[in-house]
This record gives C-alpha cells, structure tokens and sequence, in this order.
C-alpha cells in the first residue's frame, strides 16, 4: 500500500475555512491485513478509552456467566445516569467492593440531566460518577477471579495491567515492545501503539479467532446488546450502534474512535482513526464518512449525526462542514 494522503475535516463560516481538523485512518480486515488507510496507518497513539474492549478481556474470561449489561459497562465510557450508577453498583458488589475501592476519581456526571439532579439534591458527585467507574468495578472482580490482589489493581506493575498490556500486543498483532504506556485519566495504564494494530483489534472483535474467541463473542454481543450503557443519551456510541446492523464502536479520549464491523461488503472489518488534534466535534463526521467509503448505507437517520451545514445558538446556517477522508485500499 502506497502511502494515502491525510483526511481532513473542514468548517466553514461565510465561506472561508474556519477550521481544519487532519484525520488518520486505518482499516483492517478478518484476517489481521490492512486493506485501506487514509494518512499514517502507522501512526503511534493512545486509544485511550477504546481499548475499554480489551481492557474488558481479563474480566470476560474469568467471569462468563457475567450478565451482558454488567459486561457492557465495564467496557464504558458512561454518562453516570441513574441506569448506569445501578449497573456499576451492582459489577462492584459482586467482589465485595465498595466505591471507595475505585481508583478512577471523580468527576460530575456527564450527562447533563444527572449533574443537575446532584447539584439540586446538594450532593457532591462520587467515583461512581465517573465515566470509567464499570472499567474499574470489572477490574476489581477479574482481579478476584483471577486470584490477583485487588490492592494496586491500577498501577502499571499489577498482574492484571501486564495482562492487559500482552493482550493489546496479542489482538494488535505486534510485539509487546511496541505497546508503549502512559497513565489515563482514570490511573490505570493507557496503552499507545500504531493506528493499524488497534484496527486490528477492532477486527478480532468483529471476526473473533482462537481462544479468545468466546471471551470477544460476548464483550460484542454485550455491547451490541446494551448500547445505552456503553455511552448514554446522545453520545455518539449509543447512537450509531443501533443503526448500523453488526457495529460495536467505541469512542476514545481526545478524538479517537474504533469501530468492529461484522456486515460490510468486504466482510467483518476493524476501523480505528485518530483526529490528529483532539478535536472531538470532528468525530462523527469522519465516522461517517468511513462508514460510507466501506459500502456501509448511510441513512438519513445517521447523517443527523454529522450535519453538513454549521449552525449557530439561534438555529441560523452559518456555515458548512466537510468530511475529506479518501481510503487507499491495498
């Protein structure tokens, strides 16, 4: 594959380019190939919370008479509604662990309706509260199953962190040198390696093989199953997966996105793509527009998502947005 010219997303506002947004993408298919890219297929970045899936591996494992919406949320990014609080408590319980066992802090909910309801209530927001807090509750309990000390289950040197790393090196297809970490923003580990391993990853997930298999079969099937859970109302996650027959997707911090596509034209797929300078209103658009250049119908549904004219707090067209994310296939 020759190298494929970056993608880019651009807003315009009366007709001038307002802001360019470059987009890296890489697509992989069923058999671990690389058959399309836009930009640096190769490009080392961290996932961040889209290798919630893998992260979930260890859990799934050790746990499989789990039910699916437990699953679901710790493969999370959470918008902490009552629905999602509920499930988390009840992932926590089954190791014996309390919210003050979360190591992932705390931040107010996401979802604007639930901060608000604290805030009337006089109620301070929890680790409950915070986007990852089922990754966390998961981790407890795989650590539990797996005979592992509950105790440091978030530093890099933990049994199950080193688990989690030789996953992402098994799934991406690389060495394990090449599976760099850093720290999240939630304590645990996050991995950074190239664009195309994480499509890989995403890949095994739509076209599961060996003995993970099973394990990959239920993290789909929960998350398919619970879209709900996997993000919350209006987020991007929640939305998309139920329009897309076969999609599980997974949205990452500072503009990353994966997504594991058992129903295309050229069969079970693994998508990742980067916006190269984190700006999250550009994510949509490239989702989109990928989906589109696999053979994915894009609805008129799904295009409300990503609207094409740029609009002000009035409801005025002020401008337009674009998507520019040409595939290079192999």
């Amino acid at each position: 594959m020759t190298a494929a010219q970056a993608g880019q997303v651009v807003f315009t506002r009366g007709g001038v380019d307002e802001s360019i947004h470059t987009v890296h993408v890489a697509v992989v298919d069923g058999a671990g190939e690389v058959v399309a890219a836009c930009g640096a297929a190769g490009l080392v970045t961290f996932p961040r919370s889209s290798s919630k899936p893998v992260q979930a591996l260890p859990l799934a494992l050790a746990v499989p008479e789990l039910p699916d919406d437990e699953l679901a949320i710790a493969c999370a990014s959470h918008t902490g509604t009552p629905e999602h609080l509920a499930v988390v408590e009840r992932l926590l319980a089954r190791s014996g662990s309390t919210v003050a066992d979360l190591r992932c802090g705390t931040h107010p909910p996401f979802d604007p309706g639930a901060a608000a309801d604290l805030i009337r209530r006089n109620e301070k927001p929890t680790p409950l509260h915070h986007n990852c807090s089922g990754k966390h509750a998961g981790m407890l309990l795989a650590c539990v199953r797996h005979g592992w000390p509950r105790e440091g289950y978030a530093e890099h040197g933990h049994p199950l962190q080193v688990r989690i790393r030789e996953l992402h090196a098994e799934l991406g297809g690389v060495a394990l040198e090449a599976v760099q970490a850093g720290t999240d923003g939630c304590s645990v580990p996050a991995f950074a390696l190239p664009l195309d391993a994480t499509a890989r990853m995403f890949a095994r997930l739509a076209a599961p093989q060996g003995e993970l298999t099973p394990a990959l079969e239920r993290i789909f099937a929960a998350m398919t199953a619970w879209p709900f859970l996997i993000a919350g109302p209006g987020r991007l996650d929640t939305t998309l997966m139920p329009l897309v027959p076969g999609l599980a997707a997974k949205m990452g911090a500072e503009a990353f996105y994966g997504m594991a596509l058992r129903e295309t034209p050229r069969g079970p797929l693994g998508v990742a793509f980067k916006v190269a300078d984190g700006g999250e209103r550009a994510r949509p658009h490239v989702a989109l527009a990928v989906l589109e250049a696999l053979g994915v119908s894009v609805t008129p549904e799904m295009r409300t998502l990503a609207p094409a004219t740029l609009s002000n707090w009035a409801g005025r067209g002020v401008g337009t947005v674009e998507a520019h994310v040409g595939l290079t296939w192999a």
